[in-house]
C-alpha cells in the first residue's frame, strides 16, 4: 500500500461536487452513496490487479472515505441533527466541531500525527478520470494550508461533539474499513 496515494484517494471525495464525488443515488427522495457502483467501476479484480500499487492504493483510499461517510452519517450526523432540531446553525456548528476536535488533536500530539505525513504527500494522478484530478491536487493544498495555520483553529469550545465520540469512530470505522478489505 502506498500512504501517499491511499491518503490522496481519501481526500479525493471532497474535492469536487458531492453528487459525482460521492456516488450519489436519490431513492424516496433521499440522497445516498452507491459504494457498490464505486467498487464495480474501481475495485472489482479484474479492474483493480493489472493496476499499479499507486493506483490501487489511491482507489482504496477513496473506497473507505466512501464507507467511512456512510458511517458518520448514520452513526453521528443525523442522530444528533435529531438531537439538536432546535439549534437554527445546527449544521455550522458541528462542522465548528469537527474542526476544534481536528486542532486539538494536532496541538494533543505534534510529533506524531497524520498530518504530518499528509503534507509531505507526492502523487501523480492524472490515472483518474473520474473528475479533473486537478480538483484534488487543490483540495489538498488547501487542507495543508488550513490545518498548518492555527490561526484558523475555532475559538470556541465544542458544543455537539466530543473527543470520545471521535474516538469510538474512528474505532469504528477502522474496524468496517477492514471487513469491506476482506468482503
Amino acid at each position: 500500500m502506498d500512504l501517499d496515494y491511499f491518503m490522496a484517494g481519501f481526500v479525493a471525495p471532497d474535492s469536487g461536487g458531492k453528487e459525482i464525488t460521492h456516488f450519489y443515488k436519490s431513492k424516496n427522495e433521499e440522497k445516498y452513496i452507491d459504494i457498490k457502483c464505486y467498487y464495480n467501476r474501481h475495485l472489482r479484480p479484474e479492474n483493480l490487479l493489472p493496476r499499479s500499487d499507486k493506483t490501487r492504493s489511491f482507489y482504496w483510499g477513496y473506497y473507505f472515505h466512501l464507507i467511512v461517510d456512510n458511517l458518520w452519517d448514520e452513526l453521528y450526523y443525523k442522530p444528533a441533527k435529531i438531537r439538536y432540531k432546535d439549534k437554527e446553525d445546527f449544521t455550522c456548528l458541528f462542522e465548528q466541531d469537527m474542526n476544534i476536535l481536528d486542532f486539538e488533536y494536532l496541538e494533543q500530539n505534534p510529533e506524531n500525527n497524520v498530518f504530518l505525513t499528509f503534507c509531505s504527500i507526492n502523487v501523480n494522478l492524472e490515472f483518474f478520470l473520474d473528475f479533473p484530478p486537478a480538483l484534488i491536487y487543490d483540495n489538498i493544498k488547501k487542507i495543508k494550508a488550513y490545518y498548518s495555520n492555527s490561526d484558523f483553529r475555532p475559538k470556541a469550545k465544542s458544543q455537539i461533539l466530543k473527543k470520545e465520540d471521535i474516538e469510538e469512530f474512528i474505532n469504528t470505522a477502522v474496524k468496517e474499513s477492514i471487513n469491506a478489505f476482506y468482503k
